[in-house]
């Protein structure tokens, strides 16, 4: 069966950003995948396009123009942004780098307070588990 998804990927990390679309599109050949390098340029396409899913780092620059700046905790303020302009017909999942302990507490409060953040994964290129977990998420909320 053909199950055709459109992905909104924000991400400032080009590989990263790569290894996320190439594993969706391991998984569903057909899905449309998008990829924003910053805050304000996903925030735009989110609010222009329909998205099924939106995969959002939680650290990226604010502005294409400015990729050295980056700024911590963008996710949560994307969801929320997300919130203020109506954009929660899709879901999101964060996706993140981040050192195991660090921010479990964090991203598991974020989950709780936004009903279409349907979870977060841990990226680590070094290990596989995140893919598993990534493609669970979205398998679960077709």
């Amino acid at each position: 069966m053909i199950i055709n998804i459109k992905v909104l990927i924000i991400e400032d990390c080009k590989l990263k950003a790569e290894d996320i679309k190439k594993y969706i599109l391991q998984w569903f050949r057909t899905a449309s995948i998008e990829v924003a390098s910053a805050y304000s340029t996903g925030v735009r396409k989110a609010y222009a396009e329909n998205y099924d899913f939106i995969i959002i780092d939680n650290s990226l620059p604010i502005y294409e123009k400015n990729p050295e700046y980056i700024k911590p905790d963008m996710a949560r303020f994307i969801l929320s942004e997300f919130e203020d302009f109506g954009i929660i017909k899709s879901k999101c999942i964060i996706c993140s780098a981040f050192d195991v302990g660090e921010k479990e507490a964090y991203f598991d409060n974020t989950v709780k307070m936004y009903d279409y953040c349907i979870g977060y994964v841990r990226y680590d290129p070094t290990n596989e588990d995140w893919r598993e977990e990534l493609i669970t998420m979205i398998k679960e909320n077709i």
